[in-house]
């Protein structure tokens, strides 16, 4: 399976959101060695621009994407604070999103809860799972989609 999440798609994100102009967010990136490892976002306030989100990412040794951190400015501290991850796990047949939230009170990541689960059925089909944990402790599907994978060169009348 081809993976689609990589450190070009990172990139790409954080060029698409700042070049667009209608946005009411400003953009700032540390790249190091052509890789995008955190991103700032701002609010465009009267007095100038005040800070909202810290991004970071970090990446395997293939340049795909393993973990998103996004932190919150909190005003009455003057520093950002941890508030969820995205972690990605890659396997053969496709990956696995898991989300996790930061615990104040224990200053760590709590258990994921929810995942994703994207996985190539017979070459053409994507399987995308969402799961949840019951109270049991289980994930559990709560929801599925399957998707006709895009066009692979096969085309219907030929020239």
């Amino acid at each position: 399976m081809e993976t689609i999440i990589t450190i070009l798609t990172v990139l790409s994100m954080y060029m698409n959101a700042v070049h667009d102009l209608n946005s009411e967010y400003y953009y700032n990136a540390e790249i190091e060695d052509g890789v995008l490892t955190t991103m700032y976002v701002y609010n465009q306030e009267e007095k100038g621009l005040s800070p909202k989100l810290a991004c970071h990412f970090d990446y395997d040794a293939e340049g795909r994407l393993t973990e998103k951190v996004v932190s919150r400015w909190n005003p009455w501290q003057g520093k950002y604070q941890p508030s969820y991850r995205l972690q990605l796990t890659y396997h053969e047949e496709g990956y696995e999103l898991a989300y996790s939230e930061w615990s104040k009170r224990n200053n760590t990541w709590k258990e994921a809860v929810e995942k994703m689960e994207y996985q190539m059925e017979k070459g053409q089909v994507l399987s995308v799972n969402y799961l949840r944990k019951n109270p049991q402790g289980d994930f559990q599907t709560a929801n599925q989609l399957m998707v006709l994978s895009p066009y692979e060169g096969r085309l219907l009348a030929k020239e």
